[in-house]
């Protein structure tokens, strides 16, 4: 597997990148490895190029990904929105993909929720759903809502979590109700439209349009996870995003009572309802047919059960901000459409 010293030389053994920007160190090198290992390459006046390396346990999703991306491309409404694939090695794992320059991901959003970026992913997401149910291959990967097993996780689940997030699935096991709110879910479950599948604010792209500083322009990166899906979950775990910032933004000191000093959020509610709003009802608009708020609303609450555990990986015990995301799922769950109103101010 390639390291990030050598990501240089491999650039420039396929053409992508000049020997003058190397020389000149005009050459910048990010690692953002996550799943998989990937780096960024970018210069001042270039495109970014993303390598991405899999493991052997990962190793198809890079080939579903970079099929997912050609298909993605011969779509009128999507071609735009997406990564560029430049080279796939299937035998080396590795899949180079190229993006336009100056791209910043969403989860730098700096205490800003502007309306227009969401706006257009509302109407991009409408436009991914609306396509054919067969038009992208079935995922390689895991369970999407994976948590939605939280009730009866199997062995090899329990085995890749923390002490802490083992600490979380046993909470959710002690909620009788909340046990068969997951389980009812999961027995309704749908594979019905073509999906991003993890839809977090990592993997959306804010991009500026020629000639223009506004970052108006909207790119979804990190395919693997695509398929055949539920649309509700992505909707849902955009939603989830504003409400999973909103939490980690309140000074929460005792997660009894994690309301104590709401009022004190750096990124507060009322700040972030105008952008939701514009995200719905572009999706909505765009897409009429699509699910009901309260589907959102329960899936939303499912992503939130996963970040949840994803922030527990590594701790030695549940902190404050796992112990309210999953009260808050918990509450989701109980009441979607009580919640879809009074923290989102939402209406079907």
């Amino acid at each position: 597997m390639l390291e990030q010293s050598d990501m240089a030389h491999y650039l420039l053994s396929l053409g992508l990148v000049k020997p003058r920007d190397v020389v000149e160190e005009d050459l910048v090198i990010v690692d953002v490895s996550r799943r998989n290992c990937v780096f960024i390459a970018s210069t001042r006046a270039g495109p970014a190029f993303v390598v991405k390396q899999a493991g052997p346990r990962s190793a198809d999703t890079l080939a579903h990904e970079a099929a997912v991306l050609h298909a993605l491309a011969e779509m009128p409404d999507m071609a735009d929105k997406v990564p560029a694939v430049v080279h796939l090695e299937p035998a080396e794992r590795r899949l180079v993909l190229r993006t336009p320059a100056g791209g910043r991901d969403w989860s730098d959003h700096r205490g800003r929720f502007p309306r227009i970026p969401a706006r257009m992913l509302g109407r991009t997401l409408a436009d991914l759903h609306r396509l054919p149910a067969d038009t992208l291959e079935p995922s390689p990967g895991g369970d999407r809502m994976w948590a939605l097993s939280f009730p009866e996780p199997s062995h090899e689940l329990i085995l890749d979590l923390s002490t802490a997030a083992q600490d979380l699935v046993a909470r959710v096991q002690a909620s009788r109700d909340l046990c068969h709110r997951l389980e009812q879910l999961r027995s309704t479950a749908d594979d019905d439209v073509p999906v991003h599948g993890d839809l977090r604010w990592a993997n959306c792209l804010a991009l500026a349009v020629p000639g223009s500083r506004r970052r108006t322009r909207l790119m979804l990166i990190d395919w693997e996870a695509a398929g055949s899906g539920p649309a509700a979950f992505d909707v849902g775990t955009v939603l989830a995003e504003y409400l999973g910032a909103w939490i980690a933004s309140i000074p929460i000191v005792e997660p009894a009572d994690p309301g104590r000093l709401v009022t004190r959020a750096r990124h507060p509610l009322d700040g972030m309802r105008p952008a939701v709003h514009d995200f719905w009802s572009a999706y909505r608009l765009a897409n009429p047919l699509g699910p009901a708020l309260r589907r959102v609303i329960e899936l939303a609450a499912v992503r939130l059960l996963q970040a949840a555990a994803e922030h527990a990986q590594g701790l030695s015990a549940p902190s404050a901000r796992v112990v309210t995301l999953l009260q808050l799922a918990d509450n989701m769950l109980r009441h979607p459409e009580e919640a879809a109103l009074a923290l989102l101010a939402l209406r079907e």
